[in-house]
């Protein structure tokens, strides 16, 4: 594989983690489910032992969240091209959490937690999708 094309996978890859990132946030489910695939496969990480599967599962996993504000920074990541097709990036997360707001500034209420990532890219029809997620948790600061 030559360096334009792996650099062109590692722009789309990045470039599709900062979008389910910005839509988690927002509280855009159906978005951010959308850069799932069919068959996708999601380990939250506050239950990392348990799988969700399949984008509908993994809909509701996010519909049945209570509301909240959230602030995800997504660090360091690092871009394993196993091939054209096939991607495997490995992320840090930070997470600050606060109550549900209809817009402006909230006080963070929740612990300050650091995790990571396991994202397993594939490309579909020309699309970069998340085939799985896998979250973890290291570090909680009350």
């Amino acid at each position: 594989m030559d360096r334009m094309t792996r650099a062109m996978i590692q722009i789309e890859c990045q470039q599709l983690l900062n979008r389910a990132t910005q839509l988690m946030d927002n509280n855009q489910w159906h978005d951010l489910v959308d850069l799932y695939t069919e068959d996708g496969v999601l380990f939250r990480p506050s239950d990392p032992n348990n799988a969700v599967h399949g984008k509908q599962a993994i809909l509701q996993s996010f519909l049945s969240r209570p509301p909240k504000t959230t602030c995800h920074a997504l660090l360091n990541s690092v871009i394993d091209i196993q091939s054209e097709d096939l991607v495997v990036i490995t992320s840090r997360v930070w997470l600050v959490s606060g109550p549900a707001s209809e817009g402006g500034a909230v006080n963070s209420e929740g612990p300050l937690l650091v995790g990571g990532f396991v994202d397993t890219l594939v490309n579909q029809d020309g699309n970069w999708l998340i085939k799985q997620r896998k979250g973890s948790l290291e570090l909680k600061h009350a």
